[in-house]
């Protein structure tokens, strides 16, 4: 068993307990969308909503907030502190139109260049290292210019680093082209993870991937909508009939304030409690959590 990197430095993997793959703990969408709903960036809050997890085995937030999204390594590190959680921060760019100026100033190999060094040795703002390459999106399918650059620098930085690559394709089948264009440049296909996979509920799409190797991200799991849960649920005891129950990771994507348990969202511990308790029901049991919380995130994230 190896370890994985977090805000914090290097942590034991068999210390790592449940993990969720995508969260967002302090992140800024309404500098775009003018949503208020869209803007975390209170750390009180932050905080006491993550103490929740305190009742759960959740121990290590993945936290996939990337650049255009407000990300703040420092703030993470002192949350991590307050809370005793391992938080994993990631890096690079998210997708149009929240790209700064940079992703049009520069070629995808200088891209990579600042990703290579904030992995191996620190970001600027306080030595922090990332222990994945994302989350980096598109918009939809076809991809921008820009948002094609972004995603080709974090081939460059995981071929370079070996560091496990998390993209954002959310209902929509740019995943697709996403995995190909990773596997082309020479990504190994289990360090790709195709973000938001259950947004696109269709068996072709995720057989797909999965026969290219990827993993699949089941990371919007919310309880607003029990239509929504069901289809998960759905997708995952196919997943497990299929043998591929360890290609997938699972998470909330808590990303706007709704989502908060303040605010009678779900919060961070919802997939793996109530949204477990169900697919137990189902005929899942401490194995399938084992493989989906702990043994697929470790495999992920574990420094290469």
């Amino acid at each position: 068993m190896g370890s994985i990197v977090t805000v914090t430095g290097e942590v034991p993997s068999a210390d790592i307990g449940a993990v969720l793959m995508h969260e967002h703990i302090m992140c800024n969408l309404y500098r775009i969308s003018g949503n208020s709903d869209h803007l975390l960036d209170d750390v009180d809050l932050a905080v006491s909503e993550l103490r929740h997890l305190d009742e759960t085995p959740v121990r290590t937030v993945v936290d996939v907030t990337s650049v255009g999204l407000g990300r703040d390594l420092e703030t993470l590190r002192q949350i991590a502190l307050t809370t005793g959680l391992n938080i994993v921060a990631g890096c690079g760019w998210y997708r149009d139109p929240y790209l700064p100026q940079e992703v049009f100033d520069k070629t995808s190999d200088d891209l990579a260049d600042v990703l290579v060094s904030e992995i191996t040795r620190g970001s600027d703002d306080g030595g922090i290292r990332p222990g994945i390459i994302g989350e980096i999106g598109a918009y939809t399918d076809p991809m921008t210019p820009a948002e094609e650059r972004v995603l080709r620098a974090g081939a460059f930085a995981q071929v370079e680093t070996g560091v496990a690559i998390y993209t954002h394709a959310a209902r929509s089948t740019v995943g697709i082209e996403q995995a190909r264009i990773l596997l082309r440049m020479g990504v190994p296909p289990e360090r790709v993870v195709i973000g938001h996979s259950d947004t696109v509920p269709r068996k072709e799409y995720w057989s797909e991937l999965l026969d290219m190797g990827a993993t699949l991200g089941f990371d919007t799991v919310r309880p607003h909508f029990p239509y929504d849960v069901e289809v998960r649920i759905a997708g995952l005891v196919w997943l497990a009939e299929r043998g591929s129950l360890d290609r997938v990771v699972v998470s909330n994507d808590v990303c706007f304030r709704s989502h908060l348990r303040a605010f009678e969202g779900g919060g961070y511990p919802y997939c793996a409690t109530d949204f477990f308790d169900s697919l137990r029901r189902v005929g899942f049991g401490d194995q399938e959590f084992r493989t989906i919380f702990h043994e697929n995130p470790a495999r992920l994230l574990d420094v290469p």
